[in-house]
């Protein structure tokens, strides 16, 4: 283990120790509107993921079912010629991927509701933790399922970039794959398709919509109805400076240590080239683009991307045709992606009132009317700026 990562989790350890008398007093909690379970929670979480990175934590994934059952699928790569531009590498090569159906399997004759849609969604975990299944994503799908007008959500267990030849653009592929399988396997119109993701995976929602666009072939790889980016990272590249991510103000209220992102980025970069025409997909914030369909991003008022979000958002607007929305809706006293950490972290009610905002971003986008001036609006909890 780097003497490095020894020390920084060494101190941060020592400093979770005294957490539990600091925050009886209210004004020593990272923010003092917590709950004293929430501070502590917080803390715990910053040094798992310290620990989880000082170890060099590589978690293999499986194409078992496992507890998932039949709810558990295999999925084979799609016809060759969807994988083309950027996703053609020596080295990576489409393989067969698994996802979780929640709350149940998902079949070609299942009967749902012409108003219901399913929901591809795409973990966190910066490309190097987590795999989609019950245990990580379950309240984050049935807070979806609640909430929206979906009747399943199908959680992609993509491949993780930790895991030998498994750097980008492995995780596009994954996705190009799985959105190809709903479309073409189980014939389910993309009219009634969302994209969503969180963190890391809120980044490959994105890099899946420019592939959309890139592909430019609406037979083959239709736009969904639209997209929900809960907390997504913005610029792999740039998460390698840790110096950077520890400076920004919100490092403080957050529980991503800077050292998480930037091993991710190492993994998920590896030994590819960055070239002009992979840059965009990497780092998004920096090279925005004309999105096949509209967006909704959600953050947390207390994370370190917080403003990397705005920026995304403003980006996005500029450059986007008047039938595409983009909105930003801010919940403010909440850390990142707690959308999938509400229920370790005690943020259940906060996080279900972005669930019910991308319920009603959905509903708008289905009854938008052509009348509208301005394709960003940003939002601070329930009330527009």
């Amino acid at each position: 283990m780097p003497l490095i990562l020894l020390q920084d989790s060494t101190m941060a350890f020592l400093s979770t120790t005294f957490a539990p008398l600091l925050y009886i007093r209210r004004r020593y909690r990272q923010d003092h509107d917590w709950s004293y379970r929430q501070a502590l929670l917080v803390t715990w979480m910053k040094l798992f993921l310290r620990l989880f990175v000082a170890v060099h934590t590589k978690p293999p994934l499986s194409l078992k079912p496992g507890l998932e059952g039949d709810r558990f699928v295999q999925i084979e790569p799609a016809k060759t010629e969807l994988y083309t531009g950027i996703t053609l590498d020596k080295e990576i090569k489409p393989v067969p991927i698994g996802g979780t159906w929640f709350p149940s399997l998902y079949q070609y004759n299942t009967t749902t509701s012409q108003d219901k849609h399913i929901v591809l969604h795409f973990h966190g975990g910066s490309y190097i933790l987590g795999d989609g299944r019950i245990a990580s994503c379950k309240y984050l799908a049935d807070s979806l399922l609640n909430h929206t007008p979906s009747s399943h959500v199908f959680s992609l267990q993509y491949r993780l970039a930790c895991n030998p030849h498994c750097r980008f653009p492995a995780q596009l592929q994954d996705a190009i794959t799985a959105y190809s399988y709903l479309i073409h396997t189980l014939h389910i119109p993309a009219t009634r398709i969302v994209i969503s993701g969180d963190s890391a995976g809120g980044h490959l929602a994105l890099a899946l919509l420019r592939y959309i666009s890139d592909y430019n072939d609406d037979a083959v790889l239709p736009p969904p109805t639209c997209s929900w980016l809960f907390s997504p990272w913005c610029d792999i590249p740039g998460a390698r400076n840790k110096r950077l991510w520890d400076n920004i103000p919100n490092a403080k209220t957050d529980y991503i240590p800077p050292s998480f992102p930037a091993w991710g980025a190492k993994h998920t970069i590896g030994n590819m080239e960055i070239t002009r025409e992979m840059e965009p997909y990497l780092a998004p914030i920096w090279h925005p683009f004309v999105l096949p369909s509209s967006v909704l991003v959600v953050s947390g008022g207390r994370e370190v991307m917080c403003q990397e979000h705005d920026r995304l958002v403003r980006h996005l607007a500029k450059v986007q045709q008047n039938e595409q929305r983009v909105e930003f809706f801010v919940q403010d006293l909440l850390p990142h992606d707690i959308l999938m950490v509400a229920s370790i972290l005690d943020f259940k009610k906060d996080a279900d009132q972005c669930a019910v905002k991308a319920g009603t971003f959905l509903t708008q986008v289905l009854g938008a009317s052509d009348d509208s001036e301005v394709p960003c609006v940003r939002f601070e909890g329930d009330s527009a700026v």
